[in-house]
């Protein structure tokens, strides 16, 4: 097989390609920039002027709309895998087009677009490079650095437009409030998707402008959820971790500083392929906390903890009870007080830990593994 492998200076480059190497598969890599996703004469010529090489098919992480049309107007198949949640280009009128084949990590997004009409979209968890990690990983399995560790970002910046809105009508900012003060209780039910409807959209929508332009279908309903969502996370993740902060020695590591009254060791921003790993073989519990626009998906940094033989904490989500057996080799709480309680459990019981940790590691080189998944995505 021979794939030209577009680029976009994502993360997973090297372990992806390594991976398709090992398979056998010809790769190159084309890493022209785009000026506009939806509009760009000479990102598709060159890309056209690529294809002529000869090959099988277009891959990338994440869904471009000047991929998907350069590639049907070359009579070529488009692979995307995406990673990202939300990801709007899927809003894409290019969508539909039948060169494309769309995998996505949440089964709750492929229903939706799925019901919507869009063969092209299908179901394939995220994946890691096993083969690398434990490699890299092994010799710190036995040698924890730290006790409890959140590698993510807490959404303190300008793009938490939730906070950013000061002009909502009273009875519309306290009915959006009280899911955003809910909603981290609950685990397995959206409250966004569910109580947000298209009249509180509507109501929204005339104070927060929510459009993604010409060539996209109108994707405001959820843009708008998304908002809340963000806020949501946010929230819930600057709680917890303050909890924990309490009780326990937390480190986390984030692109930007935390609120001083979030009680942790801030240890700054930790590079994807070579610090993170390492964090995750080192620390007794790693805690994973969804973006709540995640609906059912297991995110990539629990498969990443996992591929790395760390041990996992997480909020539930539907998907990691179809790969995962609950208490032996993955936990979840249900609770922020259900959360403290399981730190307390596991870091005082090493044993029943790290036998945890090495039955989810075994699972996903068994599951979750590039050489394990990326047949499966180019069948």
């Amino acid at each position: 097989m021979k794939i030209l492998y577009y680029t976009w200076g994502e993360n997973s480059i090297k372990d992806c390609t390594e991976c398709m190497r090992a398979l056998g598969w010809e790769v190159d890599i084309f890493s022209e920039k785009m000026s506009n996703y939806t509009n760009d004469d000479k990102f598709c010529s060159k890309l056209r002027e690529k294809i002529k090489g000869g090959y099988d098919c277009v891959f990338s992480f994440d869904y471009f709309p000047l991929i998907s049309e350069t590639a049907m107007d070359t009579g070529i198949p488009y692979i995307s895998w995406v990673y990202d949640s939300p990801h709007y280009t899927l809003e894409s009128l290019t969508l539909a087009n039948d060169c494309n084949h769309v995998f996505l990590f949440d089964y709750g997004l492929v229903e939706r677009y799925r019901s919507e009409g869009f063969s092209t979209v299908d179901y394939m968890p995220m994946a890691c490079n096993i083969r690398r990690l434990e490699k890299m990983c092994a010799p710190h399995f036995n040698n924890p650095k730290h006790d409890i560790t959140f590698l993510g970002s807490l959404y303190n910046d300008e793009y938490n437009f939730y906070d950013q809105i000061q002009y909502l009508p009273d009875y519309l900012k306290g009915f959006l409030d009280a899911i955003i003060a809910s909603q981290p209780q609950i685990y397995g039910i959206d409250l966004s998707g569910q109580l947000m409807d298209d009249a509180i959209c509507a109501e929204m929508a005339k104070y927060v402008q929510a459009d993604l332009g010409e060539g996209f279908r109108s994707a405001r309903n959820e843009i708008l959820r998304n908002m809340i969502r963000k806020k949501i996370t946010s929230n819930e993740r600057r709680n917890l971790l303050s909890l924990l902060g309490d009780h326990f020695n937390v480190d986390l590591y984030a692109p930007a500083k935390p609120p001083t009254d979030i009680r942790v060791n801030f240890k700054g921003y930790a590079n994807y392929r070579d610090q993170m790993p390492v964090i995750f073989a080192s620390s007794k519990i790693n805690l994973n906390i969804t973006l709540r626009s995640i609906l059912t998906g297991i995110p990539l940094r629990v498969v990443d903890i996992l591929g790395a033989g760390g041990f996992v904490l997480s909020n539930y989500q539907a998907e990691l009870a179809e790969y995962f057996t609950y208490g032996e080799s993955i936990v979840w709480f249900e609770s922020p007080e259900d959360l403290v309680d399981k730190c307390a459990y596991y870091l005082d019981h090493d044993d029943e830990r790290k036998k945890i940790a090495a039955l989810g590691h075994e699972i996903a080189a068994k599951e979750l593994a590039y050489e394990v998944l990326l047949p499966k995505v180019f069948a």
